[in-house]
């Protein structure tokens, strides 16, 4: 345009002759006044000094507020469409029944626990003794322990009605880690220089033999099926001689079938030798013989895994267990970690502790 401008000026050619073409913006000829035969010279296009667009100042902060909205949101329906158990408030709400601790989860575990077998019979990392060279325990392990300590004094001391000389642990499902807290309540107690019997009654799916490292030719099957007497198959360990272990032996279905009957007449005869009978049972939904332990046992404890087990099927196993009349101590949590909830935040706390009071090495 203003080349074309130039031109006309160059070519002597009057203003009021010239018109714009049909087919051009009249806005462009705006500069030009073509009647009076004046007009002015438009500057050419300059760049800015600052960019109008994009505004960078509002972008950003655009963004911060759209991710922050974006973030509670993905919180608010992450929880929403959460369904497993987590923390002890949650589980007093749901179901009105207590939780008695909560087992901190432990990464370096196989199968859940240490598994560090030495050539004696009976030693295993579960049971620590000063002939085996077990490395020593880390925060994680020690914290573990300190929990089912914790987890012992809450069963045995919170039951002020009557005292508790026979208890079930159970869950709701299998791969609950019910069968390792079994094992390592009876340990706790036998520790505390308790006469304590572990009875491993989850005769379709035996674990306690594993977890302690002992491999049984009999046990209670063949109590049930044979007729023989539980006490030639108890197992004792040399590291803890207040602990007595009635494993399974090989699994059978048939013995199943007879736990009902034959395991009143077990704890009977056991509870004046024994302070505390830990039963390992089979899990309450899909079997029917873990209904039949817990009318016959002093107080049943269920186990649950954080952030894994379904609300609606810890609901359905305490229901079950309601419908029996049996005695539900209480609930406990397995493999939490400190971002779960605010309740579980004080488990870090376990190795500043030892680190703190850690005695020197010559006293």
């Amino acid at each position: 345009m203003y080349e074309a401008f130039t031109a006309v000026i160059s070519s002597g050619v009057p203003f009021a002759t010239i018109s714009p073409p049909p087919d051009s913006d009249p806005a462009r000829w705006r500069h030009f006044d073509l009647q009076s035969g004046s007009g002015c010279h438009p500057d050419p296009a300059r760049a800015a000094i600052r960019p109008v667009f994009p505004n960078l100042r509002l972008n950003v902060l655009l963004a911060f507020l759209f991710s922050t909205l974006l973030a509670v949101g993905f919180a608010v329906l992450t929880d929403l469409l959460d369904s497993s158990v987590r923390d002890p408030e949650q589980v007093h709400t749901l179901f009105q029944t207590d939780v008695l601790g909560s087992l901190p989860m432990v990464k370096n575990w196989r199968r859940g626990l240490v598994s560090t077998v030495s050539g004696e019979p009976g030693t295993t990392a579960l049971v620590r003794s000063e002939r085996t060279a077990v490395a020593p325990p880390d925060r994680t392990v020690t914290g573990f322990e300190e929990a089912v300590r914790t987890l012992r004094n809450s069963i045995l001391l919170g039951s002020f009605d009557r005292r508790l000389r026979s208890l079930m642990v159970t869950s709701a499902t299998p791969a609950e880690g019910k069968t390792t807290t079994a094992v390592h309540l009876a340990i706790a107690h036998a520790q505390q220089k308790h006469k304590t019997l572990l009875i491993d009654c989850d005769l379709r799916r035996p674990g306690v033999h594993s977890k302690l490292g002992i491999n049984p030719e009999l046990g209670l099957a063949a109590v049930l099926q044979n007729g023989m007497q539980w006490r030639e198959k108890l197992v004792k360990l040399v590291e803890l001689p207040d602990l007595d272990i009635l494993p399974t032996g090989p699994s059978s279905r048939r013995a199943a079938d007879l736990i009902g009957r034959r395991l009143p007449e077990i704890l009977e005869d056991a509870g004046s030798d024994y302070d505390l009978i830990v039963v390992d049972s089979p899990p309450i939904l899909g079997f029917p013989e873990p209904l039949q332990m817990a009318a016959a046992v002093d107080g049943v404890v269920m186990v649950a895994k954080a952030g894994e087990t379904n609300r609606k099927t810890v609901g359905s196993a305490l229901n079950t267990l309601q419908r029996v009349r049996a005695n539900v101590v209480g609930l406990v949590l397995n493999s939490v970690t400190s971002n779960m909830s605010d309740s579980y935040r004080y488990y870090g706390y376990y190795g500043k502790y030892y680190r703190y009071y850690k005695p020197a090495e010559n006293d």
